[in-house]
């Protein structure tokens, strides 16, 4: 009911959490189950019919928003009355500090703990040491702008993977990028250096998670200025803006190419190094380009030509080439597809996604041995081998 819930009722899969997905699935019976009969549904819920119609109603006023089920915050806002510290704490607090001038509130609560017997935490005596003023006013607002700058340095730039749950919310909302080395007619020119410049030409590739459009650009270097180049031109081929890109550690997504990201308010993720399987989609459409494009003799001599051909190809690869993972639609019918209906394909790409996912475990169970005999067998040579070894 919960994979029905979310399709009937949070068609953008907008983020929720887990309580959220709860009442989502309790306003999916009231709807499709019941009538709208808040008195059955809470029935069969067993909870307080108060309570659900409540909920109901706010998800109603907020037009069926998933969103307005998120609980509110249990926080208390007003902590005045709150329990304080004894005073016997907050002077012995007081004191060790003007004993010990550098130490911190750390240092402090565990000395507090370790030869007085007091217990108070570390956010505790930070606390009071503000209070009291005992905290270097000129060391504090340093700290403060510093992890301000940091915080607006780092604003869209995160050394990290995405979340998953914006891999296929809708598009723009994630593109996978990364680069591909293309060898000149390939063969090698430098027949002494296999990875010198002068053996290839570099393909630039952007791939939207959701509908898997793409744009590709040759380029002939690898650095961050042109890896800027080839972005501008690849944004006015999109039919959608950019709203974060997840690259892999590669020079040329650094230095230039990042400053150009947060100038165009487009956010940055970074897989882990050596960790192909975080850019699954770009990776793949690499895969198909070597198969279907580079394997079919589309390699050339001259830059020029061989730029020309790779433009031909991305307009192939969106409008023409089906897409298995899309229903077998092109990338850009699924993508006018969710223009007029997303609700229709979200659920076309969580159907094919379902399919995927379980050929693969299929495929991975095929490989593994399973007879008895042969693992029986399988230990006692390993057994056999092994105290030969250590004889």
């Amino acid at each position: 009911m919960q994979t029905q819930a979310e399709i009937k009722l949070n068609p953008l899969r907008c983020y929720l959490s887990p309580e959220a997905k709860k009442r989502l699935k309790w306003m999916y019976l009231v709807k499709y189950e019941c009538a709208n009969n808040i008195s059955q549904a809470a029935n069969r819920l067993g909870i307080s019919r108060v309570w659900l119609s409540q909920i109901h109603s706010r998800w109603q006023k907020h037009r069926e928003d998933p969103r307005s089920l998120e609980p509110e915050s249990k926080a208390p806002h007003d902590t005045s009355n709150r329990k304080r510290i004894d005073e016997k704490v907050e002077n012995k607090i007081v004191e060790i500090r003007k004993k010990y001038q550098p130490w911190g509130k750390d240092k402090l609560s565990v000395i507090l703990k370790r030869d007085y017997q007091l217990m108070a935490g570390a956010s505790t005596v930070n606390r009071y040491l503000v209070k009291h003023n005992l905290i270097d006013p000129k060391l504090s607002e340093k700290n403060k702008l510093a992890w301000q700058r940091k915080k607006e340095k780092a604003n869209l730039k995160f050394k990290m993977r995405p979340p998953a749950v914006i891999k296929d919310y809708k598009p723009g909302a994630l593109l996978e990028k990364d680069m591909k080395l293309v060898l000149k007619m390939g063969i090698f020119t430098n027949m002494n250096k296999h990875r010198a410049k002068e053996n290839f030409w570099y393909q630039h590739t952007l791939i939207d998670s959701f509908t898997r459009v793409r744009a590709v650009g040759l380029a002939e270097d690898s650095n961050s200025q042109t890896a800027v180049a080839v972005q501008e031109q690849a944004v006015s081929r999109l039919p959608f803006a950019i709203a974060a890109i997840n690259n892999d550690n590669g020079g040329e997504n650094e230095k230039d190419f990042s400053v150009y990201l947060e100038k165009e308010k487009v956010a940055q993720f970074f897989s882990r190094a050596g960790t192909p399987t975080d850019n699954p989609r770009v990776e793949r459409s690499h895969l198909t380009d070597e198969l279907e494009f580079y394997a079919q003799g589309n390699l050339h001599k001259n830059f020029n030509d061989q730029a020309k051909a790779i433009s031909e190809w991305e307009h192939t690869y969106n409008f023409v080439r089906p897409h298995q993972a899309l229903g077998y639609l092109t990338p850009m019918e699924f993508y006018r597809l969710w223009q007029k209906n997303p609700e229709e394909a979200h659920r076309i790409k969580n159907k094919y996604s379902a399919y995927l996912k379980k050929q693969s475990r299929r495929l991975a169970k095929s490989r593994q041995m399973k007879n008895k005999e042969q693992i029986e067998n399988l230990m006692k040579f390993i057994d056999k081998k092994l105290s030969k070894s250590n004889s």
